[in-house]
């Protein structure tokens, strides 16, 4: 039956099966929430109700339309009309409504009121209907107040605390003034320690009474805030040191971390440290402090995280790893198990394991994390055996979730020689901020919460400050108001009012301390920060002084003066000059305070200069930073061109079997692993946003841009489908391609499709299809000269491999491998294009029967690639495991296949994957794992029929051929769930095989098949 599901709490809405049911017009819905709990109304009512301005005729005209849409709208007939003036909602479905589940038993419904009954809804001329919508709201309303009042007070007194906080704050959104919530809220934050919470609730509860009900808080509410003061003045003491205004008032938080580091020391505990607090409010600082303090006792690695590299997978974790790596290598450590691997694989460039890679491998979900976990929690207890550790994670609040994870494993689980010191900056992140909570709760963190000064803090910092100078209270109190206790901008108003400068026209709403500090700066100095503050990333100095119209020298002498002010600061990456703001408050402050106009202008001129910059590279970093900044331009033109381009550099790296990068592309570039669902729901965007542009006005020039991003995106979609096995769209596609990129002269693209074609045409094993496309493309690559002739050459050698004339087919190969060579010594290596022609020479030998040279050309090609983890990795994988297991060499064949199962799952591809389970259920038999015989049996079956590649099915039966052999001969009953998988006998796989594999190219399978079945079979 159909289940209908209808939430009127909050914003309203309505689901039939889960799916979404949205209503043509605001009376329909109207009239439709009106029936769903009425459950039966007259005609009249309703039409008078909502069409009150029409006459009787229309009135009822209108209501039978509604009654019609409405209808249409669900796949049951929801509305019924028992005679002529009834209408009744059918109460023989299942329709679910939570105002009535709520209402009906309101305590253990408690969830379900999410806020106002029909929130934000609204009609126009339909009176009656709104004040029928304030009366139910207004009954809900008070309903759940009673049954929250209750439910706090119950949990309270049971120790329910774990959702307390949360119908707390539900109370008071309903109802602002409710003593009974504020006054469970600080016994709350009373039980669990948080005097500062009472203190600051507290202070919000005053204001609010005074300023809205001219009352003071009730009795028992100011009882526990002076509790809470006088906890708070015992465990702190006010000592003020010289020249260090920094940490001023912090004596609390430095004591209490030192105790917690002098414990760690003694081996009585290893709590880590939590320390934070909003924007300036001194963390930095007092990490610095206790790290000074301690020096020496600790060896201490330490990393920060940035806000742009958030979605960048363990990206926190380099600096980390790169250390403990120098510290290995340093003393001549042991490395433990795995590390190499993970090193590799995950965080610097395999070339050369001491050096990190520029980029990190983004969104790699699919990587282990246990084994990542082990390898760090090994490689720290070999470091940590002579001195204990400190890592230090500094603004955690713009980790990626994967790095936080290993974070929160190894602090629940790390051993007594390491402690972390992480800091955070307060923000909306209720995952990662209940995560911390837990520790804490658990015991594992000392959480460390900095809060703005008191005015009493300030007051006595001001005054050491102005020793020798007289200050009056209202200048401390002007003070106060202006930093808001925020120890960065108290200290920058400190030094103002040292030089004077208290009465510049600096107000509490137009005036802050930055502006003060920035006012003197010249126009050009002014300028310089607008560009800065509007770049994405990192700003190259390069690409700033092709940006800022004045001359190179002029322009360097006006950085050298904001960095002499430590307002910017400069930085080494990558041989390159990089400038930053010294506090990213800084950034903050220029960036907001430019117009909107200003920041476009910029934002274009940004994005104008990195194109000019482009290099025949595929750079994607400067990819992505384009289409950010012709996003902020508003050039949804050039948006949508670097999106496409993304798109198709991703794609290349995922879907490509052997993907045409060079090495430099490779080692340089971001390697993202993405998914299938999520390439498609990235197409389905792009494929909007390309038709809205569409629509829009455009002149010649933008015409001919969409025409050419349209046919990227053309390309980008048929490639996809192919890889994924929908052959006939995908081909469609891809011809469409061919033909518009002819018309359009783009021969790249040309070039491309006819290459998908070909690879298409090698996947069904089809030799007419490959051949035309192959020579299509030989013909304008050689035209272009470019490195894809070569990759056509392999292509022709494929061709006639399908055809089993093997010398021309090798021949073809070593003639690619050649022409790739010589593209080597003009410096454009390619490595994989070089290992897939050795990969398809191995397959000949393979076929001769001369195993051995076979092994070294997979190896080989393997060798090649194996520091880039291409996609192509997966099928030298599966031939070396083939093989190995051709020559009885059953370790090396599970430790092959393996290798490719690793690699298949991060690129989500059904290349090959049929052949791969095939031999890893093939391995399981030969363990006697029965459970994962018959589950890698099943998932090669699937995916042999999607990609449908006759070669993949043959080898499946072949696999199926010597599991049902080798259970006839032991006829034992444990396999009798096989069975029911493979229910024929050998013969029947065995012809199966024969039938699909090829007699040429697979001969050595056939042979080992009929001497392993024993029979001479014809």
């Amino acid at each position: 039956m159909t289940k209908i599901i209808c939430k009127l709490f909050g914003s309203p809405k309505i689901y039939e099966d889960k799916k979404e049911i949205f209503l043509p017009s605001g009376k329909l819905t109207a009239f439709f929430y009106y029936l769903l709990l009425k459950k039966v109304v007259s005609r009249d009512e309703v039409a008078g109700m909502f069409w009150a301005s029409s006459n009787e005729q229309n009135a009822k005209i209108s209501l039978r339309n509604a009654l019609h849409k409405i209808r249409k709208s669900f796949k049951e007939d929801i509305i019924l009309s028992p005679n002529k003036s009834i209408l009744t909602l059918n109460k023989d479905l299942d329709i679910d409504i939570d105002a009535e589940k709520f209402q009906k038993d309101p305590l253990n419904n408690f969830s379900l009121y999410n806020g106002d009954f029909l929130k934000g809804f609204y009609v126009k001329e339909a009176i009656d209907f709104d004040y029928w919508v304030l009366e139910i709201n207004t009954f809900y309303k008070e309903l759940f107040i009673k049954t929250a009042e209750k439910k706090i007070e119950e949990d309270f007194l049971q120790s329910r605390f774990e959702n307390l906080e949360t119908s707390i704050t539900s109370l008071l959104t309903a109802d602002n003034f409710n003593d009974k919530a504020y006054l469970y809220l600080m016994k709350f934050y009373k039980q669990k320690g948080r005097y500062d919470k009472i203190i600051n609730e507290y202070k919000n509860i005053q204001k609010l009474m005074e300023e809205e009900l001219g009352i003071d808080p009730p009795d028992e509410i100011k009882n526990i805030y002076k509790e809470a003061l006088k906890c708070i003045e015992k465990n702190k003491e006010i000592n003020i040191k010289k020249n260090t205004m920094d940490i001023y008032c912090r004596d609390f938080e430095l004591d209490s971390i030192q105790l917690n580091l002098d414990n760690f020391q003694k081996k009585f505990s290893n709590k880590s440290i939590l320390i934070t607090g909003e924007s300036g409010i001194g963390k930095t600082i007092l990490k610095k402090e206790i790290l000074n303090r301690n020096s020496g006792k600790f060896k201490i690695f330490e990393t920060a995280c940035f806000s742009m590299e958030k979605d960048f997978s363990y990206l926190p974790w380099t600096n980390i790893i790169r250390d403990m790596e120098n510290e290995l290598l340093k003393f001549n450590l042991k490395r433990p198990h795995l590390w190499d691997n993970i090193l590799k694989n995950l965080f610097f460039d395999g070339a050369n394991n001491i050096q990190p890679s520029i980029e990190i491998l983004e969104n790699k979900e699919n990587f282990n994390i246990d084994l990542i976990y082990n390898s760090i929690y090994s490689a720290l207890d070999i470091l940590s055996k002579e001195k204990k550790i400190i890592i230090v994670f500094e603004d955690i609040q713009w980790a990626d979730q994967l790095s936080i994870k290993l974070l929160i494993n190894l602090i629940l689980h790390i051993h007594s020689n390491v402690l972390f010191i992480l800091t955070k900056t307060n923000s909306i992140d209720t995952v990662t901020d209940r995560l911390f909570l837990t520790l804490k709760d658990l015991n594992k963190i000392l959480l460390i919460d900095l809060k703005p000064f008191s005015k009493r803090d300030i007051a006595l910092i001001i005054k050491k400050n102005f020793s020798q100078k007289n200050i009056s209270n209202e200048e401390i109190d002007e003070i106060f108001e202006k930093s808001k206790g925020n120890p960065f901008f108290l200290k920058e108003y400190i030094e103002l009012f040292k030089k004077n400068k208290k009465n510049n026209e600096i107000t509490s709403k137009l005036h802050n301390v930055l502006q003060e500090k920035f006012l003197n700066l010249t126009e050009n100095e002014m300028n310089i920060l607008k560009i800065i503050s509007v770049f994405y990333g990192d700003v190259n100095l390069d690409t700033l002084l092709k940006l800022i119209n004045l001359k190179a020298f002029e322009a360097l002498k006006f950085l050298n003066l904001l960095i002499e002010k430590n307002i910017i600061e400069e930085k080494k990456k990558d041989s390159k000059v990089i400038i930053t703001f010294t506090y990213s408050a800084y950034k903050d402050y220029i960036f907001n305070e430019m117009n909107d106009s200003s920041k476009q202008i910029i934002n274009m001129e940004i994005a104008k200069t990195l194109e000019e910059e482009l290099s025949n590279l595929n750079n994607i970093a400067t990819y992505n930073k384009l289409k950010y900044h012709y996003q902020k331009a508003n050039v949804n033109i050039k948006t949508l061109k670097y999106d496409v381009y993304i798109l198709n550099y991703y794609l290349n790296f995922n879907h490509e079997i052997f993907p045409n990068l060079d090495d430099y592309d490779l080692s340089k570039q971001v390697k993202l692993f993405i998914g299938n669902d999520k390439a498609n729901k990235w197409m389905n965007e792009i494929k909007k946003e390309l038709m809205l542009v569409k629509k829009s006005k455009m002149n010649s020039l933008d015409i001919q841009e969409i025409k050419k991003i349209e046919l990227i995106f053309m390309y980008c979609k048929g490639r996809y489908l192919i890889r994924e096995g929908s052959y006939t769209d995908g081909i469609n596609l891809m011809n469409r391609v061919i033909s518009i990129a002819k018309d359009l002269k783009e021969e790249k693209i040309q070039i491309s499709a006819h290459k998908q074609m070909a690879i298409y045409a090698i996947q069904i094993n089809n030799y007419q299809i490959m051949l035309k496309h192959i020579i299509e493309g030989i013909k304008i690559a050689r035209k272009e000269k470019t490195v894809d002739v070569g990759i056509f050459y392999r292509l022709y050698g494929v061709y006639y491999l399908i055809r089993d004339e093997f010398k021309t087919a090798e021949s073809l190969f070593k003639k690619s491998i050649e022409l790739f060579l010589e593209f080597e010594r003009i410096g454009d290596k390619n490595s994989i294009s070089i290992a897939a022609n050795y990969n398809y020479i191995g397959e000949i030998r393979n076929s001769e029967g001369n195993f051995e040279e076979a092994m070294e050309l997979f190896n080989k090609a393997i060798k090649l690639c194996e520091n880039y983890e291409a996609s192509c990795l997966s099928t030298f994988y599966i031939n070396a495991g083939k093989t190995s297991y051709l020559i009885g060499n059953f370790q090396d064949m599970k430790k092959f296949f393996l290798l490719a199962e690793k690699i298949i799952k991060n690129f989500d591809s059904y290349w090959k994957n049929s052949v791969l389970n095939a031999f890893l259920a093939l391995d399981a038999f030969l363990e006697n794992d029965n459970l994962k015989v018959i589950h890698y049996l099943k998932c090669a079956i699937s995916e042999g029929k999607i990609i449908n590649n006759p070669r993949d099915i043959g080898m499946v039966y072949f696999v199926e051929a010597i599991i049902i052999y080798s259970i006839e001969i032991k006829n034992i009953k444990k396999y009798e769930d096989i069975k029911k998988i493979l229910e024929e006998n050998s013969n029947f796989y065995y012809y199966k095989a024969i039938k699909y594999l090829d007699s040429t190219r697979d001969k050595s399978e056939i042979e080992y098949l009929k001497n392993f079945l024993n029979i001479n079979k014809i």
